[in-house]
């Protein structure tokens, strides 16, 4: 019998049924090892390849860490950065990321193709890369675009800064945002809630505490700003720019990244036209914001100039339909192009 393997140039020779098994086994034909008349891959020979495909990726499950299988990923209070400064980053000993659902494949030997230098991760990097994987592996991300008209936004703004200054404040869109979010959250409670897939139930969040991304050297940080939906704007931009602060100069404690049911994250300042952000699992939503632009609009049958806001919002599709997102978002958009009704209790 004529044995050998199926790599090499040409079709692989195989019956339709082999070929439908090893698709449906996720294998490979022209890897696999073919014992049949003529060098054809049997039903066996692709079952053998499963099995010892499978065999591989237990091995490597089993080279992992034993502590940290089944190691909970840490809360975003973990992220809070220590006051190390860059001896305490250069002393940092390189761990392996917590595992997430399947185990992967080893990396090739990037130093065969030229020089490479391996830096060790950070604990804020490696909490946050390991927070990334768990979001984007558990959680069916689903994003939806729209803009908003905030030119009347803007000129109140602009209006208002002598005011906040005279209160020790620079008043910016985000504490509007926050606002407009909070108030839209009200309406649409999935959205401020997190799912118990053990359980099988959605928990709604009866209160509204925010999380604000903040960009700092050492990675993003989730400060949280606690019932939003009972604070006026004066007070909600005095405690972001606080909580900013700290964040900044590491200072931040973990009950201020704790216990946020929902994230904002404004990359406007950076520039771009749009993102799709990651969930900060386990909540099951993230309004991203861009930097708003005048553009041309019609508007009533002429062409006028408009400040108009680029939003994305990402969220859990296990909790929300398509439609959902739609009227989420719409629900924001609106509050944040009627900026009189947030400004009531200014």
């Amino acid at each position: 019998m004529a044995t050998g393997t199926g790599i090499g140039v040409g079709p692989v020779p195989a019956t339709p049924a082999t070929r439908r098994l090893a698709r449906e086994l996720g294998v490979e034909l022209r890897a696999v090892r073919a014992t049949g008349p003529a060098g054809r891959v049997t039903d066996d020979d692709v079952r053998a390849a499963a099995s010892g495909s499978a065999s591989r990726s237990s091995s490597l499950a089993a080279r992992v860490n034993p502590a940290q299988r089944g190691q909970a990923v840490a809360e975003p209070g973990a992220a809070a950065p220590t006051r190390g400064g860059a001896d305490a980053e250069r002393a940092q000993v390189a761990k392996p990321l917590a595992p997430i659902g399947a185990a992967a494949p080893p990396l090739p030997r990037f130093e065969q193709w030229g020089p490479v230098q391996r830096q060790p991760l950070s604990h804020l990097r490696r909490t946050i890369a390991e927070r990334m994987a768990l979001s984007a592996t558990l959680i069916p991300h689903v994003t939806h675009f729209d803009r908003a008209d905030v030119t009347e936004l803007d000129a109140i703004i602009r209006r208002s800064v002598e005011p906040a200054r005279e209160r020790g404040l620079v008043l910016t869109l985000t504490s509007f945002l926050l606002k407009a979010a909070a108030l839209a959250l009200k309406e649409h409670p999935q959205f401020n809630a997190s799912l118990d897939g053990a359980a099988g139930e959605l928990i709604l969040k009866r209160y509204y505490h925010l999380g604000v991304a903040v960009a700092t050297e050492r990675g993003l940080i989730v400060p949280v700003i606690r019932d939003v939906d009972r604070k006026p704007l004066v007070e909600l931009q005095r405690e972001l720019a606080t909580l900013a602060q700290r964040v900044r100069e590491g200072k931040a404690t973990l009950d201020d990244l704790r216990g946020g049911t929902f994230t904002i994250t404004n990359i406007g300042a950076l520039g771009g036209t749009g993102a799709i952000p990651i969930i900060n699992y386990p909540e099951a939503a993230i309004l991203g914001v861009a930097r708003a632009r005048e553009e041309p609009v019609v508007l009533e049958g002429r062409i006028v100039p408009r400040t108009l806001l680029p939003i994305s919002l990402t969220f859990d599709h296990r909790v929300a339909d398509g439609a959902d997102g739609a009227r989420f978002a719409a629900a924001i958009v609106r509050r944040l192009e009627r900026p009189e009704q947030l400004l009531l209790d200014w």
